[in-house]
């Protein structure tokens, strides 16, 4: 048994075990038309007290559009709030005990300690049951997709296996990205080639990226500062491809009927450089220097994020549903601290998300309410946030939208705030016990992950603190 503790204190108990039921896919003609598009970007780190700011200046344009015409607030978390917790949750609906990713990393006794993997989930994710009721699906560098498995549709791996790292020089990498020279990183697998350029597209246009992202430095770094600088590079090359990539797919001649894209940037770069946009919450406050080389690089991001949007959006059309989601906020911390640029990891960052600050949620498009049109933007406080939902709530409201069965077993449920009032007929949505097979559970954990670099990905992790050495 597995305990989570949510943000309001409240802790849940997972039980193990499930009831299994087969479901006979297909064995009725599906005659109704079907439901719009539907967009999950999936933000980590988002944090609704940089957000505000930037949109009642109008720098993230995309974002108060879709605010505009649809829903918004808080999504409430729970602790720990590890990456591959909390969005294995938001992809399946259920907490931890019963997906069956508890951390970053699997201990067994006497045995060496791996990363966990898309086999150890043990459940379907929101992909396998759109794909099972014959929806297409385009996912998009998602926790723990690696690697991949078959679906109706395109999977695109967040390949959680780093060779290039330098553990002596504070460059930690935690999150996943696209690797040359790994199988299993695309399905279906013929497109992994084209995945693959794309990555290279980006990689020679890194710092071209960059510096339309961010601009030029002002000021020569210090070690500290281009050791901060260094570690996000990988991240914003993920992003930019995962970008690239799920633009592509949404140029694919069939459409996808739920397409989801996974963007790490705002969480790394908010634990990095917090300290330079409010340096005044620091005892050890940066120069006016560093500030001027950093203060700025949170909100640039906001503002690439937004872009992306936008990018996003315009390409699925004004019937599509979207749905905005981050796994956390963020605050900031060691603000006694001294940052010395030997300092492990954990010391130079100065956010962090550990107490569960809830995350960003925004919904619009048909099947959403648009219940904060009376509220401006422009005015707009954080006060005036309320809770809409929690991280469990994201795939029993996408099925209910989708016209899916919703499985009993869930521990989410429907947000019903954040739907109109013709989604709201809860008699007429479908039940079943659980989406789960046991042929599809013994598939499902016959996956298998080639990762030549484990180690050192596992090295990675206990620098950051995020595992022990046992």
């Amino acid at each position: 048994m597995i305990c989570i503790t949510w943000s309001n204190g409240n802790c849940c108990k997972a039980v193990m075990g499930l009831v299994l039921l087969v479901w006979a896919v297909g064995c009725q003609k599906d005659t109704a038309p079907s439901p719009p598009p539907v967009l999950l970007v999936s933000i980590d780190g988002l944090e609704w007290d940089v957000m505000l700011p930037l949109l009642r200046d109008g720098k993230m344009s995309n974002t108060a559009k879709l605010m505009e015409r649809g829903n918004y607030g808080l999504l409430e978390t729970f602790e720990p709030t590890l990456s591959p917790v909390i969005w294995t949750s938001i992809a399946t609906g259920k907490n931890p005990g019963k997906h069956g990713i508890s951390n970053f990393a699997k201990h067994q006794p006497g045995k060496p300690a791996q990363l966990f993997s898309n086999s150890d989930r043990k459940t379907k994710a929101i992909w396998n049951i759109a794909s099972d009721y014959g929806k297409r699906v385009a996912i998009c560098g998602w926790w723990m997709t690696f690697p991949v498995e078959p679906v109706n549709g395109v999977m695109v791996a967040q390949t959680n296996t780093i060779q290039q790292i330098h553990i002596a020089k504070g460059e930690n990498i935690w999150k996943g990205q696209l690797i040359e020279g790994i199988p299993g990183q695309v399905y279906p697998y013929h497109r992994q080639n084209e995945m693959m350029n794309i990555l290279w597209e980006v990689e020679r246009s890194l710092s071209e990226l960059t510096g339309q992202i961010f601009g030029q430095f002002s000021h020569p770094l210090s070690m500290l500062g281009e050791r901060l600088w260094n570690n996000c590079l990988w991240c914003f090359r993920a992003d930019a491809t995962y970008l690239r990539i799920t633009e592509t797919l949404l140029d694919d001649p069939e459409p996808y009927n739920l397409t989801a894209v996974y963007f790490s940037g705002p969480d790394v770069v908010g634990h990095r450089f917090w300290r330079y946009m409010q340096p005044d919450l620091y005892d050890h406050k940066p120069t006016p220097e560093q500030v001027e080389n950093f203060g700025m690089v949170i909100e640039n991001y906001y503002r690439y994020m937004d872009q992306a949007i936008g990018a996003l959006v315009a390409r699925m059309g004004d019937q599509a549903r979207i749905l905005i989601v981050s796994d956390h906020g963020m605050q900031p911390i060691n603000q006694l601290a001294r940052f010395d640029p030997d300092d492990p990891p954990n010391d130079v960052n100065s956010a962090h998300h550990r107490n569960a600050p809830p995350g960003v949620i925004i919904a619009a498009g048909p099947g959403f309410r648009e219940s904060n049109g009376s509220l401006s933007i422009a005015k707009l406080k954080r006060a005036d946030l309320v809770t809409t939902a929690t991280v469990m709530d994201i795939t029993p409201t996408l099925l209910a939208l989708m016209k899916l069965p919703i499985g009993e077993d869930m521990d989410g449920q429907v947000a019903d705030n954040l739907l109109d009032p013709d989604q709201l007929h809860v008699g007429q949505r479908q039940i079943v016990g659980t989406h789960d097979t046991p042929q599809w559970v013994e598939t499902h954990q016959a996956l298998v992950a080639e990762d030549p670099g484990q180690d050192e990905r596992l090295e990675q992790l206990r620098s950051l603190g995020y595992i022990g050495n046992d």
